[in-house]
């Protein structure tokens, strides 16, 4: 029986099911054939009920990518996780503020001698979902992050509340289900399907095996194996060659895939390169020196497996059908041309960096390139950058519109006069980003009323003001310190390096993070790893020996090694900058087979 018709029984036997399919295979479209079915047979009932089907997704991309396929069809909520659940929990608001007063109190008995506890319930009457990182108690304004959690609370504590969400949404479809946060899972699953088994379909879509956030749920095993839902595995890959298909298998272990019928064969090629050229650390080096040390010949690797692979047809030019996945962002970002900034917010953000300056979940970043709409994962063009993108590709539509809501500028446009003294401020700012600082931009835009500063930017720089004497608290003084230091070296850069950002963000460099990639395909990729590069988060040599001790370190090296190597659709060449020991290269040499390693040696 083919996996749709395994899905339409289910639907028919009133089962919930987790679609568990590999990279490739048409998840998507298993997805939209069970909409398309549900709507064919369903509709009367769902319109005479008043009631609608909801499909989840985690992009922009496919949201709109679903809302055409089938056709706009009104019957189907197609929305972000944080939309669906704000629309299920907004209406209840007694009770919702009584919940966001227990999100507060959880997050604020993490640092009990820190912050002094709020009564949210004497002071807030009604709580908003604003679509910022974190949640303003004070305000009643809850942030993207604590909707979750809130959301669970509300779940947990109201049957009624996920008695109306059953009868409003007979079947909820969960696309890349892997991503999607526990406590979201136990809200559906333990909560929402548990009491009303008899009324509600929930199905889930995805690959446990392309998980790559931490935030992320994984696998639903634990859930098939309590039969609270039924696993369906779907093996064809219509993406991949044989041979990327050969190495996708050896990696994993819960599916084999295979080439359908009705695809075309190709070949292709996979590749393993492994550096052996690093002189040996000298006695008594610091393994840190040691590392750095090494960079310059590093680069001379990569750039050699680059140009060789470019003699050889690839193509790596902006929006180029092949592509270079790299597992650092820091190396992502110093081959983007904007290290100097991604360190600054690596020291005072650590891991955070990532959310920080490349997710843009920093009121700095934002006013420099825009943001993405947490809601809706749209782009918010707002911010220095976008400005500038409007006036050089002379949208004035959008020029004036930006101007409208983020200037301190007339935009009563009828007179030369006043279009030409904005046009002169933005073409002496377009030379000043060229080769100044970040602060003589921030200066100028601020002074000539281009840009009004956010909120975030604001306290930044009072911060940076503030006489330490006056705090008393010194957990307080501890954090002005760090946020007035980070804020004076950012603004000390060179603004070009904000410029690089923008063009990352854009996708017009060749350069990307392999956890900007899952659900892409390229014709052929190269793969960079070092295990110097990343060394709490990923060990793929220990991934490799299977020597790993920390079980979370091992799933991410193997998800991510999982993740990139499946965007290729023909060939695939993986560059090792860390050189492997014996055993990893063993399991290397049997994975992409032994005339398919190769070494960059000593001349």
């Amino acid at each position: 029986m083919e996996v749709f018709e395994k899905i339409k029984q289910l639907i028919i036997d009133r089962n919930s099911f987790v679609l568990e399919a590999g990279a490739g295979s048409g998840k998507t479209y298993a997805l939209i054939q069970t909409l398309n079915y549900l709507l064919q047979s369903k509709s009367k009932t769902l319109k005479y009920n008043n009631q609608k089907i909801v499909c989840i997704t985690y992009t922009n991309v496919a949201k709109n990518q679903i809302i055409e396929r089938i056709q706009n069809n009104p019957l189907v909520i197609v929305s972000t996780i944080h939309e669906f659940l704000w629309d299920c929990i907004k209406s209840f608001n007694k009770q919702l503020v009584i919940e966001f007063d227990n999100v507060n109190t959880d997050r604020h008995n993490e640092k009990p001698h820190k912050i002094a506890l709020l009564d949210l319930q004497e002071e807030i009457d009604t709580v908003e979902y604003d679509d910022w990182v974190f949640s303003d108690f004070e305000q009643g304004k809850v942030g993207h992050d604590d909707l979750i959690l809130l959301s669970k609370k509300m779940f947990r504590a109201n049957e009624l509340l996920t008695s109306i969400i059953a009868a409003k949404y007979p079947y909820i479809f969960i696309d890349e289900y892997q991503d999607t946060a526990e406590d979201t899972v136990i809200s559906l699953i333990d909560y929402l399907l548990e009491r009303n088994k008899d009324r509600l379909i929930i199905g889930f879509y995805g690959d446990s095996y392309q998980k790559i956030y931490d935030t992320g749920i994984g696998s639903l095993q634990e859930y098939v194996d309590k039969d609270k839902i039924t696993l369906i595995t779907k093996q064809e890959n219509y993406r991949s060659s044989e041979e990327v298909i050969k190495l996708l298998n050896n990696v994993r272990d819960n599916i084999k895939q295979e080439i359908p019928e009705s695809k075309d064969t190709v070949l292709g090629s996979v590749e393993f390169i492994n550096c052996e050229n690093y002189p040996p650390r000298a006695d008594k080096q610091k393994i840190t020196d040691y590392e750095k040390s090494l960079i310059p010949i590093k680069n001379s690797n990569y750039d050699f497996v680059k140009k060789t692979l470019e003699d050889k047809g690839w193509n790596f030019g902006k929006n180029s059908d092949d592509k270079i996945l790299i597992i650092a962002n820091s190396r992502v970002s110093q081959r983007g041309g904007f290290g100097k900034l991604y360190k600054v917010y690596s020291k005072r953000y650590g891991q955070m960096a990532n959310d920080k300056l490349l997710k843009r979940d920093h009121p700095l970043t934002t006013l420099f390139v825009g943001t993405i709409d947490k809601k809706t994962s749209i782009e918010r063009e707002i911010g220095i950058e976008n400005l500038i993108k409007f006036y050089q590709k002379r949208d004035y539509g959008n020029l004036i519109s930006f101007l409208k809501k983020n200037s301190a500028l007339s935009t009563n446009l009828k007179h030369h006069k006043d279009k030409k003294e904005i046009t002169d401020k933005i073409d002496e700012l377009i030379k000043i980003r060229k080769s100044k600082t970040v602060k003589d931009v921030l200066d100028f835009v601020e002074s000539k009323g281009l840009i009004v500063f956010n909120q975030g930017t604001k306290k930044l720089i009072e911060k940076a003001k503030i006489n330490l004497d006056d705090i008393n608290d010194e957990d307080e003084k501890k954090k002005i310190i760090k946020d007035t230091a980070f804020f004076n070296t950012l603004i000390s850069l060179q603004y070009k390096e904000v410029i690089n950002l923008f063009k990352h963000s854009q996708n017009e460099n060749v350069f990307s993070t392999k956890h900007g990639t899952k659900g892409e395909e390229y014709r052929n990729v190269l793969v960079i790893i070092d295990d110097t590069s990343w060394k709490q988060m990923y060990n793929f040599q220990n991934f490799f020996n299977n020597t790993e001790e920390k079980p979370e370190r091992k799933l991410r090296s193997k998800n991510l090694f999982y993740v990139s190597c499946s965007r290729a659709k023909e060939k695939l060449v993986v560059l090792g900058l860390s050189e492997m020991e014996t055993q990893a290269m063993k399991a290397i040499r049997s994975w992409f087979g032994e005339n398919n390693v190769s070494t960059i040696g000593n001349p």
